[in-house]
């Protein structure tokens, strides 16, 4: 937009006297804002008082935005879908090296030598599905979920293992579900997607997500910002957004008959509503310390801690503030001649895990995890268990899933989503199977399975259009509701 250079409100530099053209919305936010959690994730409620004013509300009336259908005010999301929560470890963990993988016919491979399992590892066989992971404490994994969630929590949850080749330590890998969890329907009432998937996505890109470093990401999130934030308490906060409210509801009726009005208009009316309410409340439920039986389960961390963080996430997720969570965990890429730090990291994720499993417990609700990484690791060929983890191997990869249930344990179909190739001097996925070939076709399928266990598998070929067969869906589906 020009400007008026005799307009003394016009900025310009003070050695040339060129006018200075600043920049306007669009330029700040690159990524389209089209939903309600969109905006709140770029600040909405730190926005409102400017987006109320007529020649800003105008201008994103006449953008593209405003003919996105979905701006208009959220109705609520699919409510049976159950909560969705992805751990993500970063650099290539040895998921195969916990879960022990079996061939086609669901038998034992021949050897397990390259996997770090030696020739035959002891099996402890566990979850509601009696899935195997390797005993005596050599699958860490194992042990850091079962000294983290009740026995009965274990006993009500399925475990399915997906087999699929990755390349390593690559953020390429497209093992973001988020976004074909998003297009099902599954929406937070007040918060956005929590957490940055640092995964490629799959098939559907994800919504705008709150990347969440410490809960005050959350608290800001729903808070006024800046001097004003600073300067009013919580009734002055709640009471000038009831003036917004009453200015919007007047101001945008202005703009109502240009392109994409009305969906503005309503986006406006709606979104200072909420805000109202929010600012208006000390804590509109995002807050775990509110629970101290969930807090508990998290070891009552510090509130400015990474841990608190991620049980802000896990619990905003559970009880439906936001549509789903993701929680990196970093340092995954450890094949450095040892089997510690390895063994360490494997106890932090089973850990998380077994905390996100007592958590649903906790809230009496059903819950879906998936944990996914970015190729996987080997050792020297040993008959033996427990050898140092030297380089990577993604033709070893492989990818979780688990599905808890608080009232009785879920139905299965085996253990594995796929399978690995059973002779001696293979030892590795099968990538002939239909979601063991690709990251993206994995991600597919777990994300098939959570459908499935949400009691809406209706909804897959809607989110992914001709992906599977109703033959493939017969080899994939593993969960059940």
């Amino acid at each position: 937009m020009s400007k008026d250079p005799k307009d003394p409100n016009t900025k310009k530099d003070l050695d040339t006297g060129e006018i200075i053209q600043e920049e306007t919305f669009e330029n700040l936010h690159r990524t389209p804002l089209r939903t309600r959690r969109d905006f709140l994730s770029a600040g909405l409620i730190q926005m409102t008082a400017t987006m109320t004013l007529p020649s800003v509300a105008a201008m994103l009336a006449r953008s593209g935005i405003a003919r996105a259908q979905e701006i208009v005010c959220p109705k609520g999301g699919n409510s049976s879908l159950v909560p969705f929560i992805t751990v993500n470890l970063a650099g290539g963990a040895g998921l195969s090296a916990n879960f022990v993988p079996h061939d086609e016919g669901g038998q034992p491979l021949q050897s397990y030598s390259k996997l770090g399992l030696g020739t035959a590892p002891p099996i402890l066989a566990t979850f509601a599905n009696n899935a195997p992971f390797a005993a005596n404490g050599i699958s860490q994994f194992i042990v850091g979920v079962t000294d983290n969630a009740d026995i009965t929590t274990v006993l009500n949850t399925a475990f399915i293992a997906a087999p699929v080749r990755t390349r390593d330590d690559s953020a390429e890998n497209k093992l973001n579900l988020e976004g074909m969890v998003a297009k099902a329907g599954r929406a937070g009432s007040i918060l956005p997607h929590l957490g940055n998937n640092r995964n490629s996505f799959a098939f559907v890109p994800p919504p705008n997500p709150l990347n969440v470093q410490r809960f005050n990401s959350i608290q800001e999130a729903l808070a006024i910002g800046g001097r004003l934030g600073e300067k009013l308490n919580q009734n002055q906060q709640a009471k000038l957004f009831k003036a917004i409210e009453a200015m919007t509801a007047d101001q945008t009726r202005s703009i109502a008959s240009k392109t994409g009005g009305a969906e503005m208009s309503q986006l406006l009316n709606c979104a200072t509503k909420d805000n109202s309410s929010l600012v208006g409340t000390a804590d509109p439920g995002v807050d775990p310390a509110t629970n101290p039986a969930f807090l508990n389960v998290w070891g009552n961390p510090q509130m400015n801690s990474a841990e608190y963080a991620r049980a802000a996430i896990v619990y905003n997720v559970i009880r439906g503030n936001a549509a789903a969570g993701t929680i990196n965990m970093g340092g995954y890429d450890y094949h450095n001649g040892t089997r510690t730090t390895g063994d360490g990291r494997d106890n932090q994720a089973g850990t998380l895990v077994g905390r996100i499993l007592q958590s649903f417990a906790v809230l009496g609700t059903k819950g879906f995890v998936a944990v996914t990484t970015d190729g996987a690791v080997t050792g020297p060929n040993s008959g033996s268990a427990g050898g140092p983890w030297t380089s990577d191997r993604g033709s070893a990869g492989m990818a979780y899933m688990l599905a808890y249930n608080p009232v009785a344990p879920p139905s299965t179909m085996g253990f594995q989503m796929g399978h690995y190739l059973g002779g001696r001097n293979q030892q590795a996925v099968d990538q002939s199977f239909v979601t063991s070939g690709t990251a993206e076709m994995a991600a597919a399928g777990i994300f098939a399975n959570y459908l499935n266990f949400s009691g809406q598998l209706g909804l897959l070929n809607a989110v992914l259009p001709r992906v599977f067969t109703t033959e493939d869906l017969d080899k994939i589906l593993k969960i059940a509701a």
